[in-house]
């Protein structure tokens, strides 16, 4: 078993007993439009990057291939055009190669092969200090494009079906802690041979937020307590 020090926080001594009182599933507000296009604010001003590569192909079209493709053929002209007027084809040759190869890495640096997915609207505001059972992941930051180190939780719905989850994608814009740090390294393997973060059971309690909170960044819930096991090939799972 992995070092307790590690799995969870030193306050939550006895995860069993904290994981057995805590409640199975959580009530709260369904999502709309309005949080959706609160969360795609958020994260523009928290991640540039990634939200420009989504907006260029966002109406189902990526610009960003038709820009490369232009970039090339605007290069490769001109370095055609510079070979018939000096005719040092030598050097023509020469830039194509170094044109195409600097262009290539960084088109697909910067822009990947597919543009990221947008970030899921954060559910809430839930009831303050409700103690509830969730499913745990960690994503370090660059994974999937994300600038952000990412916690993913999914918690069972109140009055829904055995299916119904609410899920959150809290990005971590603060410190992370020590504690998580090392654990996202330590599972660093679990993640390029899975390709997907390991499931952890988790304590999670509401926070008093309120919605204009949620879509500016804060979080409506905090973990209280966490435990990995790592012989377990779970993994969590994002839709």
């Amino acid at each position: 078993m992995p070092d307790s020090a590690i799995t969870r926080p030193p306050a939550a001594a006895d995860f069993a007993a904290l994981h057995a009182a805590a409640s199975e599933a959580l009530d709260g507000p369904e999502n709309d439009e309005a949080a959706r296009a609160a969360r795609l604010a958020l994260w523009r001003a928290q991640e540039w990057h990634g939200w420009f590569r989504w907006a260029a192909a966002a109406r189902g079209f990526d610009w960003s291939k038709l820009v490369w493709f232009l970039v090339l053929a605007g290069g490769l002209g001109a370095l055609v055009w510079y070979g018939i007027a000096t005719e040092a084809w030598h050097v023509t040759a020469g830039g194509i190669v170094a044109w195409f190869t600097v262009v290539n890495l960084g088109f697909f640096s910067y822009l990947g092969l597919h543009p990221p997915r947008p970030p899921r609207p954060i559910p809430g505001p839930f009831a303050a200090g409700v103690k509830v059972r969730a499913r745990m992941a960690l994503y370090p930051a660059g994974y999937d494009g994300r600038k952000l180190p990412r916690l993913w939780l999914k918690v069972a719905r109140a009055g829904g079906d055995s299916n119904a989850l609410w899920l959150f994608e809290l990005p971590i814009a603060g410190a992370l802690d020590p504690r998580w740090a090392e654990l996202i390294a330590r599972q660093t393997t679990f993640r390029m041979q899975r390709g997907d973060a390991p499931a952890m059971r988790a304590v999670c309690e509401t926070l008093g937020v309120t919605r204009a909170q949620i879509d500016g960044g804060a979080h409506p819930l905090q973990v209280l307590a966490w435990d990995w096991d790592a012989a377990s090939t779970e993994v969590f799972g994002r839709p």
